[in-house]
């Protein structure tokens, strides 16, 4: 008998998992599940980059970033995934970052430009390869 039961809980949670499933990939109705994101057209700011990196000694391997891009495509905003300590090297990184980066603007559902985002990560090692 317990394993009817056992057996029971299962299904009846396999069930709901399935239909949970089902309902999210109807969408959520929000403007964030119709939206096409900004999609990176260049970034030409490798060498420039290293530059600043180098100057303002900075020792990762890897920077991650978002920048918010209007309904032009144009940078506005730059944030970095781990922010260094000092505020001067996170806005002087985003300078170079919000200068080099050029998008097609993201776009609601009736293809109308509207403001995105764009997330990104550079890699100092691939960066130095291209030189």
């Amino acid at each position: 008998m317990k394993h009817l039961r056992l057996t029971a809980a299962v299904l009846l949670a396999l069930g709901c998992a399935g239909s949970a499933l089902a309902q999210d990939n109807q969408g959520d109705g929000t403007a964030r599940s119709k939206v096409k994101p900004a999609r990176l057209v260049s970034f030409d700011g490798e060498r420039e980059f290293l530059t600043a990196s180098s100057r303002l000694r900075v020792w990762r391997a890897e920077v991650g970033y978002t920048l918010s891009v209007d309904q032009a495509g144009t940078p506005t905003d730059c944030q970095l995934t781990e922010k260094f300590r000092m505020n001067y090297v996170n806005e002087k990184l985003c300078e170079v970052l919000l200068k080099h980066h050029t998008f097609e603007p993201a776009q609601d559902a009736s293809g109308a430009s509207v403001e995105g985002t764009y997330q990104g990560r550079l890699n100092f090692l691939e960066l130095r390869g291209k030189d």
